[in-house]
């Protein structure tokens, strides 16, 4: 089974690619999504995070995202303490969760999935892949893509683009490079012709994979 993964900066488009894999047949697992339902679903989690944040944060469906995104990105110790401790919290358990639905799709015979992880550079997961995919776009189409769908300011952007790996590096690592600053159509074609590429691949668990 081909394992993928796609990663970017915020606001590259990593969501929009996806589903356009989705729509492909590909079975794409999204961390982010992954990270909402732990948070929402798993008592131990919520727990840890009612004793880190405080009661405000949690909802009956989950986590307050705006609020908790105001707690751990800023300028301060104090912030970079909380997102550390965020991601000691949720990270680890998003990890299981994949790791037991790729188990699961290896049992089905599934011949490729893909895993969307905006860290998969900072926690150094990429050796666990055969072929990682980085979406990325012009900075200033990233943050007003950021500012809009997540209705926060300039500034709050920066701060959490400062908490990733430049999109550069993450560039010069990949395998393959979706470049998203056009049309839905250019991006739906750039990722079609990647998708087609990695689809001809030998399997590397049964083949020897091309250089």
């Amino acid at each position: 089974m081909k394992l993928i993964g796609i990663t970017g900066g915020i606001g590259t488009g990593k969501s929009t690619v996806v589903e356009i894999l989705r729509k492909r047949g590909w079975t794409v697992y999204s961390s982010d999504q992954t990270a909402k339902e732990i948070m929402a679903t798993d008592e131990e989690v919520r727990s840890e995070l009612l004793a880190t944040f405080g009661t405000e944060v949690l909802t009956p469906n989950g986590i307050d995202a705006k609020l908790l995104a105001s707690r751990v990105f800023g300028p301060t110790p104090e912030h970079h303490a909380l997102l550390a401790k965020l991601n000691q919290i949720v990270h680890p358990r998003v990890l299981d969760a994949h790791m037991q639905a790729i188990e699961d799709e290896r049992e089905k015979e599934s011949p490729l999935i893909a895993i969307e992880s905006a860290l998969l550079y900072e926690v150094e997961l990429e050796e666990g892949f055969d072929w990682v995919v980085v979406v990325n776009a012009p900075h200033d189409v990233c943050v007003k893509r950021a500012m809009s769908r997540s209705s926060i300011s300039e500034q709050d952007v920066q701060r959490r683009m400062a908490e990733q790996m430049p999109i550069e590096e993450k560039r010069g690592q990949a395998d393959f490079v979706i470049e998203n600053g056009g049309t839905l159509q250019e991006l739906e074609s750039a990722t079609t012709l990647i998708a087609m590429i990695l689809e001809t691949f030998p399997d590397p668990e049964t083949e020897e994979a091309p250089e």
